[in-house]
């Protein structure tokens, strides 16, 4: 019956706009949002992900356009799935956070100075219930998923310019990656996402970047795998340089991560030499390759023409070496950078005059 419920709703599109009706639509649907040991056991694993799919879709239709009314439909849906039982948490959790997150941006949104204060005193009380409700999710333990939200809500308290509260969801996911993130490749793709949100930040003041960004590169350099190493510490340059922020611009720092990540690689290659009798490919110097390139066309004073050239004669030399191993995805990209190189010279102007210095 519960499921006939959802279904109609979502089939008519029916927007479920007050908390009463909120409350009451789950008193009826109670089976899909609380475990009841009569029945769990008896569902199908797959069932039992469809179901919760539906839940979490119906909570997106719960909407209102007054931010009162849909700040109680929010806290009406906490106080229901809280109580749903740990394996439920993971569907029911990410839904309840983002339609938070939209109500908060919306609020950030309103041009009516009057009532700014109000909205930003709503937006700090929904911050401390996406907190409350982000917390509980480490009973079920799902560390990716929580530390992937913490990072969602980092990004709308930086549309909102709460430094201190962006600040304090960065530290939280900071804390979940050291303590409970252990797989290495759960490490590579969290990595790479906290590095992406970071580099979305304009909010924080040189003090808390430094902290934060210090961490991630630091983090980056502590992989397992040395592939992953170099492709997240090359990663890490583009923190220190932002076209859209003035303040953020140090030349040293990109310069300092991309010639890091080149040891990486040449470490790497000694590794794979004294394993397999071969130095391996040479796909991570040409990414390193196209890193500088990137940096050198925005003008980063640090990366310059003989750096480029320097690179380009490595990479050749290493490829026509007798123990390097034949990598036709390497040699296809390295080919490609250097048609991207020629096309830029031929351009003329002054795009052809910063790349005449760089021989291919």
């Amino acid at each position: 019956m519960s499921n006939v419920i959802v279904q109609n709703i979502m089939k008519n599109g029916t927007c479920i706009s007050t908390a009463e009706k909120v409350d009451a639509l789950f008193e009826l649907i109670k089976g899909l949002i609380r475990d009841f040991d009569d029945l769990h056991d008896e569902l199908d694993e797959e069932d039992f992900k469809e179901e919760q799919s539906f839940v979490a879709r119906l909570i997106q239709m719960m909407h209102s356009d007054d931010p009162e009314e849909m700040l109680k439909i929010i806290c009406t849906v906490q106080k229901h799935i809280l109580t749903g039982g740990a394996k439920r948490l993971p569907f029911t959790v990410p839904p309840l956070i983002f339609s938070t997150l939209k109500l908060i941006r919306r609020l950030e949104s309103h041009d009516d100075s009057v009532s700014k204060e109000d909205d930003s005193a709503m937006a700090k009380k929904l911050f401390q219930i996406v907190t409350q409700t982000i917390d509980v999710l480490s009973s079920v333990p799902v560390p990716e998923l929580a530390l992937g939200l913490y990072l969602q809500c980092a990004e709308a308290a930086n549309d909102c310019d709460l430094e201190p509260v962006a600040y304090e969801f960065f530290t939280q996911a900071y804390i979940l990656y050291e303590e409970e993130i252990t797989d290495s490749k759960a490490q590579v793709t969290t990595i790479h996402l906290i590095i992406g949100t970071l580099q979305r930040m304009h909010i924080f003041g040189i003090e808390n970047r430094d902290a934060l960004t210090h961490k991630a590169t630091g983090y980056s350099a502590k992989l397992l795998k040395k592939p992953d190493q170099c492709r997240a510490v090359y990663a890490c340059s583009h923190l220190f340089w932002l076209d859209d922020n003035e303040s953020i611009r140090d030349g040293e720092r990109v310069l300092l991560c991309l010639k890091r990540a080149q040891r990486i690689a040449n470490a790497s290659q000694q590794m794979s030499n004294a394993t397999r009798g071969s130095s391996g490919s040479v796909l991570l110097f040409i990414e390193i390759l196209n890193k500088y390139l990137y940096f050198y066309e925005k003008g980063v004073p640090q990366i310059t023409a003989d750096l480029i050239q320097g690179l380009i004669e490595l990479i050749t030399s290493t490829t026509g070496g007798e123990n390097t191993s034949p990598d036709p995805a390497a040699d296809a990209f390295f080919a490609s950078t250097v048609r991207y190189i020629q096309f830029q010279k031929n351009k003329g102007g002054a795009v052809a005059e910063k790349y005449e210095h760089i021989n291919i």
